[in-house]
């Protein structure tokens, strides 16, 4: 059995919406208004989504609603790991309205694909959050509890784990696997549910309605759209520049600059250009020249990590140091901070031996890490610099 625990997603504010959503359906539960026992399904009963008399009301009140104990605990589970996040995203306002919508949605979906028995739960409306975070935050990581014979954590980007379980709601939906026949399962509200989420998510972003990140979904497709496209160009022997030379970095030779703003300038589009036609080394040993030039130099953000990571490949550490520095100082807010103090750590401790500034980076990285392979790494470079200095 696999367990969601958490994500290694960083909450900008407190998810009040999500912990109130959370603790109504608690309470509810607690107060006997559940399908546990006789009682409870005699005070359920008007507010399930019956697909043989649907009411209006219903297709909110059953979002609220569960059959037993374990039927509310797996689903309040999934929406305390994957709903913060969302509610972070989206606000207070927007994340209310988007997981009613979801749950309504999911309950639609049921009746028209598969209604032939009542339904409650809250699962339709997790299952429109895990598709919108799967639009949203596809490169964040989800720890897992695999509990067989052995209780194993496991740490899954996102982007395979939720996919995984889409796929699988939508095979039984179509394989006509959902309520009596299932189980009991709804598996075609689940997959209404995610088709909701993903597909408002995806407008939310196109719109801009809500911020855009260099991680999510429709950043990946346009990621992955222009290396086909360039890819395309080059094997066609075209190219995808305009150019009649063969595809490599090649800036026009322009007259000695003046000045050094003017210097500074000229290598900043040097390395933009790199970036663009994916010739990294190159941007990189333009980026070692602008910071001769100025030593605070600091690219967009994407760019600036681009050209840290292909300095640490190349070996150029006292450059990749430097440029992962300024990153931290231009970039604090950045998601996935610890992973660049990890970097860090790692640099001064094991190429550049800094003690001091090893020790610093790998503390702040212990705090920020909740990937326990990335924490394994700095308590065994932490562990490195002990014995190394050890009096």
């Amino acid at each position: 059995m696999l367990i969601p625990v958490r994500t290694d997603y960083r909450l900008k504010k407190i998810p009040w919406v999500n912990y109130t959503i959370i603790a109504l359906n608690v309470a509810l539960y607690l107060m006997g208004v559940n399908g546990a026992s006789r009682h409870g399904m005699t005070l359920i009963g008007p507010y399930m989504l019956d697909p043989h008399s649907p009411a209006l009301v219903q297709f909110f009140t059953s979002v609220f609603l569960h059959a037993n104990l374990g039927h509310l605990l797996g689903n309040m589970l999934f929406l305390w790991v994957f709903g913060n996040a969302i509610n972070d995203k989206f606000g207070p306002v927007g994340y209310l309205a988007f997981y009613l919508g979801g749950g309504v949605l999911a309950g639609a979906g049921y009746l028209m694909l598969a209604g032939n028995a009542p339904v409650l739960g809250a699962s339709g409306a997790i299952a429109a959050v895990c598709g919108a975070y799967l639009v949203l935050l596809p490169r964040t990581n989800v720890t897992f509890i695999l509990w067989m014979f052995l209780i194993i954590p496991l740490s899954v980007p996102s982007l395979y784990a939720i996919a995984f379980q889409f796929i699988f709601e939508i095979i039984m939906t179509i394989a006509g696997w959902s309520g009596p026949a299932a189980g009991g399962v709804a598996y075609a509200a689940h997959a209404s549910g995610y088709l909701f989420g993903i597909i408002v998510a995806m407008l939310l972003l196109r719109l801009g309605m809500i911020e855009r990140d260099d991680f999510d979904m429709l950043h990946l497709f346009q990621q992955h759209r222009r290396r086909q496209a360039f890819l395309r160009e080059v094997l066609n022997g075209r190219d995808p520049f305009g150019r009649q030379a063969p595809v490599a970095m090649r800036v026009t030779q322009t007259q000695p600059a003046d000045t050094k703003s003017a210097a500074e300038l000229d290598l900043r589009k040097r390395i933009s250009a790199g970036v663009r036609c994916g010739d990294y080394p190159g941007a990189a040993a333009f980026y070692t020249k602008l910071l001769v030039e100025d030593s605070s130099a600091v690219l967009p953000r994407q760019q600036q990590l681009d050209i840290a990571n292909q300095l640490m490949a190349s070996r150029a550490y006292e450059a990749a140091a430097a440029a992962y520095e300024l990153f931290v100082n231009a970039y604090g807010d950045y998601e996935y901070m610890g992973d660049i103090y990890l970097m860090l750590g790692l640099l001064y401790c094991r190429y550049l031996h800094n003690e001091e500034r090893a020790r610093r980076n790998l503390a702040l990285a212990m705090e920020k890490l909740q990937d326990e392979s990335k924490l394994h790494k700095a308590r065994q470079c932490l562990e490195e610099l002990d014995r190394r200095y050890m009096p």
